[in-house]
């Protein structure tokens, strides 16, 4: 019996050789910019929020087949009847990344720390945070994996904003020992964690094996930054890339010939619009920016962007409110907007300029064509392109006739779309919406949409404020986004999600 215990170690041995090893599953991207950094409490862009959205979870996950929030790092909840007080519990045994344990006092502290702006672990202001959240009161413990909010008063919406990504739970131990630092040492407990980035260069992710939600099936992530559109095409044909997060669409003819690649192109809650300032003098004229709606003619979409964005109507984007309500078009009418400005009397021609970014090369070339048919109505149109810095500071001071803008929902509710529009906050960080306009009648409408319980009128009011903010000439929406992803056939999982977004975990190589 001595003799085969101390040989059976030995034949585990030989067995285990004997089992061949899984190869690495090693995903390559590549990017042409890099986070401006992976702390939810911070990120804007889309390139650092695809980041946050695989390294960190929620509270709650929007699941895009069935629409519904379902569970995440809580496993259920309840509201109070007046829609005030909503309480969760937590599930037991998650760790983060640094292997400290999920609770009730991570998830308070992930939401004090952006919450109150006297806390030390507030690195800045972040107005995306302060206006989805707006009418949080409190967070509190109630025991060690249950926690309250409290608003401060109803606002049914309020459980799909726990799925954005500024809602991410963060490691109160990481974020308090690295500081400003966390942006780039992120520490969350979701699929993947940061294994190491070097600027400019790379950003390589690996497979948290710990998962609560099991174990990813790729193993590593590696995100090559490459400014450089061509250099990207060239690496992806060569086979050094397996996917592309940014595209040509001069390419895109190519890509379509050559079997391995797959292409997806799916529409997502998003709209591209042009903000119009009705607080300038020429434009507090209703007639003058009616006239502006009707000289936008949608067929100039095709010819810039050809089946890559979607034309739209509303700032409501295709499938956001059940039972979509049949939306008319303003429709292009040059007649109907040389009558308006006729009718308006105003003397001379109407000078207006309009900003864009210097990176917003296709919407220069759509915009050109729009320039040219408000100059047939007699309004002469000057497009000035400017770093976004600039862009910003501009808008921040109000100082623009008409502005390229847009949005894309952070939860899939309508309140993600209007509200936006109407925040002075925004707009001061930069954002070109309409809230100069100081609309009291839509502002008071959006609040009634707020507090609204039956989910049918409160959609009901969101289309209301939709119609008149279009009808009476304050933005002129053009386009809904399509978000484009050019992929190796060998990965397998690439799924389309209504607000654009592409989880890792759902990803395999074949």
């Amino acid at each position: 019996m001595g003799r085969k215990k101390q040989l059976l170690p030995v034949l585990l041995f030989i067995i285990a050789m004997t089992v061949p090893l899984r190869a690495e599953h090693v995903l390559r991207a590549g990017s042409p910019h890099e986070p401006t950094g992976i702390d939810p409490a911070q990120a804007w862009d889309d390139i650092s929020s695809f980041y946050i959205i695989n390294i960190f979870d929620t509270l709650v996950h929007f699941n895009p087949q069935t629409r519904k929030m379902e569970p995440s790092l809580a496993v259920s909840w309840k509201t109070s009847p007046d829609g005030k007080a909503w309480s969760f519990r937590l599930r037991r045994g998650v760790r983060f990344h640094d292997g400290t344990p999920l609770d009730a006092d991570a998830v308070v502290f992930t939401f004090w720390r952006q919450m109150d702006p006297s806390n030390p672990n507030r690195q800045q202001d972040f107005p995306l945070f302060a206006d989805i959240f707006a009418l949080l009161k409190t967070v509190k413990k109630i025991d060690s994996y249950q926690v309250q909010f409290i608003l401060s008063e109803p606002f049914f919406p309020f459980l799909s904003t726990l799925s954005v990504e500024c809602a991410s739970i963060v490691s109160p131990n990481a974020v308090t020992k690295t500081g400003a630092g966390f942006a780039n040492q992120p520490v969350g407990t979701g699929p993947f964690k940061l294994s190491s980035w070097q600027k400019t260069k790379r950003l390589v992710l690996i497979a948290n094996r710990e998962y609560w939600g099991g174990r990813p099936r790729l193993d590593k992530y590696i995100d090559t930054i490459e400014p450089r559109g061509e250099v990207l095409n060239n690496y992806f044909q060569q086979g050094t890339l397996d996917i592309l997060h940014s595209y040509s669409i001069s390419k895109m003819v190519s890509y379509k010939k050559q079997g391995w690649i797959k292409i997806m192109a799916t529409p997502y809650l998003s709209v591209s619009f042009i903000a119009v300032n009705a607080a300038r003098p020429l434009l507090k004229h209703r007639r003058v920016r009616q006239a502006l709606g009707y000289a936008w003619d949608p067929r100039a979409i095709k010819l810039v962007f050809q089946n890559y964005v979607l034309p739209i109507h509303s700032l409501l984007p295709k499938d956001l409110i059940t039972g979509n309500p049949a939306i008319k078009p303003t429709g292009f009418s040059l007649t109907k907007a040389q009558a308006l400005l006729k009718k308006e009397a105003l003397d001379g021609e109407i000078e207006l300029e309009m900003l864009l970014r210097k990176d917003d090369v296709l919407p220069y070339q759509l915009f050109s064509l729009y320039a040219r048919n408000l100059k047939q109505v007699g309004i002469k149109l000057r497009l000035t392109r400017m770093d976004p810095h600039a862009y910003s500071a501009r808008i921040a001071q109000g100082d623009y006739d008409l502005a390229y803008s847009g949005w894309i929902a952070d939860f899939p509710d309508p309140d993600s779309m209007i509200f936006p529009l109407f925040s002075e906050q925004l707009q001061k960080n930069g954002f070109a919406n309409i809230a100069s306009a100081r609309r009291r009648d839509l502002e008071d409408l959006l609040k009634a949409a707020r507090r609204e319980r039956d989910v049918q009128k409160r959609q009901a009011l969101y289309f209301k404020i939709d119609r008149i903010a279009i009808t009476d000439g304050l933005v002129i929406p053009m386009y809904q986004e399509k978000r484009v992803i050019i992929f190796n056939q060998k990965i397998g999982g690439v799924k389309s999600d209504p607000l654009g977004k592409l989880f890792l975990i759902d990803l395999f190589l074949k």
